[in-house]
């Protein structure tokens, strides 16, 4: 065999030797892949029965809560344990759950409330405790009225506060709560005073309006469905990105020239610790339920509640962001 011919024989092996190579890696990093993919949707979990803490009585939370319960049980075979634990401003319902380990079997409420107790100080955890799991709903606030009131939208509500803040009374859940906070925002962008009366649970709100001890409620619709339909309770505005089919003709603050968007969410936590694997998991079966259960969805558009599948990641962020932006709130109105 000439030189020429060897060289060439040896160009052929070597090229035959990365062929055979490239295809053995990617034949076990195919099978490394699909391996991690088993072992994160095989995970056995969960293999003992689940708690939830709910932080709150009765109401919007716990109602949904005990809808996607059952559903959650059906999609991953084991028993859920729900358990309210109301007072100390959710910090009663926290301890309980910080007091256990993270073994992926204890989880706790959240809502767009949670995170004033944090900047207050009143629940003695922030997000450097927890990992977020999921968000169940999505409910809008909004500014609120008896019918018979003279207040058509909010210019009216901004104008006549801005003239005479003594004439309206409004109030809302709580001194130091997300309906104050959206108070707290059209006041700051519109320069007007005006006091605040709380309310201690969300469904005497509704109740307050009604019974002419409040003008004004900054509210979820939710709380005063049936007196909205009823067409008692009317709504100047709601703050939504875009108007709502179920209260027809109402516009959105940022129709009405208001840029405000406040959109209160409702989901579960786990403690800090608590592996990724479970926290996905349990992740996945809630988006599953929320995108495909036809019993859930139906509940959700009784409730006139939004679906909301951010991820956990998307949502540890926002959480953070929230305590933040509540600090300095809670700091201007002194009530840090």
């Amino acid at each position: 065999m000439n030189l020429k011919n060897k060289f060439f024989l040896v160009f052929i092996l070597s090229i035959t030797s990365l062929v055979i190579s490239a295809c053995s890696d990617s034949s076990d990093s195919s099978n490394s892949n699909n391996s991690s993919k088993s072992e994160k949707s095989d995970i056995e979990w969960p293999e003992e029965e689940i708690t939830i803490n709910i932080h709150a009585d009765t109401g919007n939370l716990d109602t949904a809560i005990r809808q996607i319960s059952p559903l959650i049980e059906d999609e991953l075979d084991a028993k859920i344990k729900v358990e309210n634990r109301p007072g100390g401003g959710q910090a009663i319902s926290q301890t309980d759950t910080q007091s256990k380990e993270a073994d992926s079997y204890t989880f706790q409420t959240i809502t767009s409330s949670t995170t004033f107790g944090m900047a207050t100080g009143q629940i003695p955890f922030g997000p450097e405790d927890w990992k977020m799991v999921s968000s169940l709903q999505l409910e809008p606030a909004a500014i609120a009225v008896l019918d018979d009131s003279p207040l058509e939208d909010i210019d009216d509500f901004v104008d006549t506060m801005k003239e005479n803040p003594n004439d309206l009374t409004v109030g809302g859940y709580q001194s130091d709560g997300y309906m104050r906070y959206v108070y707290y925002k059209l006041q700051k962008s519109e320069d007007f005073e005006g006091k605040w009366i709380p309310i201690d649970t969300t469904d005497e709100v509704a109740t307050n309006l009604l019974g002419g001890h409040i003008d004004v409620a900054v509210m979820t619709p939710s709380t005063a469905l049936s007196a909205i339909e009823d067409g008692d309770i009317r709504l100047l505005g709601i703050a939504s990105e875009d108007q709502i089919d179920t209260y027809k003709g109402v516009e959105t603050f940022q129709e009405q020239g208001y840029d405000m968007v406040e959109v209160l969410y409702r989901g579960l936590i786990a403690k800090d610790g608590t592996p990724k694997e479970v926290i996905d998991k349990m992740h996945e079966t809630i988006k599953g339920i929320t995108e495909n259960n036809d019993e859930w969805n139906k509940f959700q558009e009784s409730q006139n509640q939004i679906n909301d599948n951010r991820t956990p990641k998307e949502l540890d962020e926002n959480l953070k962001q929230e305590v933040e932006d509540r600090k300095e709130f809670v700091k201007e109105l002194g009530l840090d």
